[in-house]
């Protein structure tokens, strides 16, 4: 892929340590691409991290995952989205569990994360946590990933040294002893169907994706979000959020990320020049081989019409009273 600073999504981000005055363990990362040169179509890549872990070891967490996976992704040729996304979320999830086993402050550290991905049309998503992906169409709201949720906890253990073995066992987050499960489940929000065949989901112009970390999911519902982006465009609806959390209470890290799709005549996709100049000189030899078809079919008509008639040789009746020599 090539990097871009030029696209046709519009793109804002805002997050906060929340109430609590503790360090902002959410880390975010936006990138735009083109994935090659000859269609020029736009790749726009998100990844929401949120950090687990004490003495700030939930930051490294998370800033080691949103390096990996973005590194990853960014040198990838983007043919096979969701293949890509595991590799980078493994690699990261490998790369957290060696630097945790390096400082033993840094031990048991850990970090969800939500990755989202969008070529032309197409969103691609994968996540592990409980990070939320919503889309809003037509004034509607739909979750279009999976929560997965540590055991017996009502969020992740953000400020907890340590983890049980139930919770290890789960591998629901990055850094895990045991292996990382990586969820393509989304929502298609036509029939309501969760299944990771979703993936690849088609988007409608001005739909926006909205992608925030638990300390925004957590506090508002669907509704509420939904009634501020009837109320403001996009660069404000991120702050509002954000602010509301706060004012609701909220002691966890907030982030929200919003990608907005182009209106209908942006959303088209670039012509792709060579591919149409090649198939309108198909078109035009295709023409005229049928007219040059054409033209011999009337040339061999005209020659049958214009040859002269084979003359007819005509037997001379032989009288048989003629006498023999």
């Amino acid at each position: 892929m090539i990097p871009t600073e030029k696209t046709e999504f519009t793109i804002f981000a805002a997050t906060h340590a929340g109430k609590s005055g503790e360090t902002n363990e959410d880390r975010y990362r936006l990138e735009t691409f083109l994935l090659d040169e000859e269609s020029g179509k736009e790749s726009v890549f998100a990844i929401l991290a949120d950090g687990i872990g004490a003495h700030r070891a939930g930051e490294v967490a998370a800033e080691i995952a949103v390096e990996t996976i973005s590194n990853t992704v960014a040198r990838s040729d983007g043919s096979q989205p969701t293949g890509i996304l595991e590799s980078a979320i493994i690699q990261a999830s490998q790369a957290i569990r060696f630097r945790s086993e390096s400082r033993s402050e840094w031990e048991g550290m850990g970090s969800t994360c939500l990755c989202v991905w969008v070529q032309g049309s197409q969103l691609f998503s994968a996540s592990v946590g409980n990070s939320r992906l919503y889309l809003l169409r037509n004034h509607q709201i739909h979750q279009l990933n999976v929560l997965r949720r540590l055991p017996g906890k009502v969020n992740p253990p953000a400020r907890s040294k340590k983890r049980g073995p139930k919770e290890d066992a789960l591998g629901g987050y990055l850094g895990s002893k045991s292996p990382v499960e990586v969820d393509f489940r989304l929502a298609d929000p036509a029939n309501k169907r969760v299944s990771p065949r979703n993936q690849g989901l088609q988007l409608q112009p001005n739909d926006k994706l909205l992608i925030c970390s638990d300390g925004l999911g957590d506090t508002l519902t669907p509704q509420e979000i939904l009634e501020f982006f009837g109320k403001k465009d996009s660069k404000g609806v991120v702050d509002e959020l954000v602010n509301f959390a706060l004012m609701k209470g909220t002691d966890q890290n907030v982030t929200a990320v919003i990608l907005g799709v182009p209106p209908a005549s942006r959303f088209a996709q670039p012509v792709n020049w060579v591919r149409f100049v090649a198939i309108a000189l198909l078109m035009v030899l295709l023409v005229f081989l049928g007219l040059f078809s054409w033209w011999l079919w009337l040339r061999q008509i005209d020659s049958i019409r214009t040859f002269p008639p084979t003359a007819i040789s005509t037997l001379t009746p032989v009288s048989t009273n003629t006498p023999v020599p």
